[in-house]
């Protein structure tokens, strides 16, 4: 699914990773483990080609998606290639607007259709629904910590993308809700990239690991 060869990256004099090789097949749950800082995150960035956005870095090797190597396509290509490869971050990216807006926006972006048939589904996944499900018109930023992390796992679920690349997705949720969160998406059909610092999580989880 996702092949990563000789993948180096530099931010202006400072090495990241150099010839970095991953396999990740497909509808298959991988981690990427390591300390913090050793550039997990980035290589994310890469997969999806976000790294675009980043200012004096340098990037080589290929990312290949199906055979495509991602590092060539151009932007406009690159749009149908992150709504199939969707990156959910460490830290909540919440939109300034409401909680169904949040979903909504990127729903008709991509013009899905049923649209809030889907965000409904997208919550109930996450088990979220049943805690905002009066509120949905309230400001996104009103929810706690936990409650915005599963917000945007929503979201990227919504676009029922081919991979996604998890970062800490349980990290603010307590014991019982991450259980419920891991179970989901070993149920889910997809191709799912990981990073975790939770040996548990990883060990319940993942078909294989790489360490950076």
């Amino acid at each position: 699914m996702l092949k990563i060869e000789n993948l180096s990256l530099s931010f202006g004099n400072k090495q990241i990773f150099k010839n970095l090789n991953i396999d990740i097949k497909k509808d298959e749950i991988t981690a990427i483990v390591g300390p913090s800082g050793i550039g997990k995150s980035s290589l994310f960035l890469c997969i999806n080609q976000m790294i675009r956005y980043e200012k004096s870095y340098t990037l080589s090797g290929k990312i290949l998606y199906d055979g495509i190597d991602l590092i060539k396509e151009n932007e406009n290509s690159l749009t149908k290639y992150r709504k199939e490869i969707v990156y959910v971050s460490q830290q909540p990216d919440i939109l300034p607007m409401s909680i169904y807006e949040n979903l909504a926006f990127i729903g008709r972006i991509h013009k899905l259709k049923e649209l809030d048939k889907k965000i409904i589904e997208a919550l109930k996944k996450v088990f979220l629904y049943e805690e905002i499900r009066d509120r949905l018109d309230l400001e996104a930023s009103s929810l706690s910590g936990g409650q915005q992390q599963r917000l945007i796992l929503a979201r990227a679920l919504l676009l029922n993308p081919k991979v996604l690349l998890l970062d800490e997705p349980t990290a603010s949720l307590n014991e019982e809700l991450a259980l419920k969160i891991e179970d989901m998406l070993k149920e889910e059909k997809r191709t799912i990239v990981i990073i975790s610092h939770f040996r548990n999580q990883i060990d319940n989880l993942t078909n294989k690991i790489y360490k950076l």
